[in-house]
């Protein structure tokens, strides 16, 4: 199975200074293969970087950027067609149904629903909607 991590999962064991147990615990359980991160979620890490006003802080976020990117070198999903299809199907449905998500999670869920992968993420209430596999590691399955 191949997990593609969520934003909130990524700061969780990457930068907070003191990391949910069970979190840290469901990532080392896992083979380093079976974790992926979506360009996405590089993409929110880089705007937590700029955002960052001490200095400190963003030099730690910065370099846990830096260490994503090499850890994950090679497990990062790009956004091809395939990909942009299920979101523009996925945004089709969600708006037919009056409701919506932040665009960065529906491109995360898309992505997922496109390769047959499962997200972890505590934002597991409106990802429900998205149809894709869920895991929230704070908790267990969904």
């Amino acid at each position: 199975m191949i997990y593609l991590l969520d934003t909130n999962v990524v700061a969780e064991i990457s930068v907070r200074p003191k990391p949910d147990p069970s979190v840290v615990a469901w990532a080392r359980s896992l083979q380093a293969h079976s974790l992926y991160l979506s360009v996405m979620t590089l993409a929110e890490v880089q705007a937590g970087v700029e955002a960052a006003s001490d200095p400190a802080r963003q030099a730690r976020y910065a370099q846990a950027l830096a260490d994503l990117r090499s850890e994950y070198h090679g497990r990062v999903a790009e956004i091809g067609e395939r990909e942009a299809t299920a979101y523009l199907a996925l945004h089709k449905s969600l708006k037919a149904n009056g409701t919506c998500i932040d665009p960065p999670d529906a491109l995360i869920a898309a992505t997922a629903l496109a390769n047959g992968w499962t997200v972890a993420s505590r934002n597991t209430k409106h990802l429900k909607r998205t149809g894709a596999l869920l895991i929230n590691p704070w908790e267990g399955l969904e």
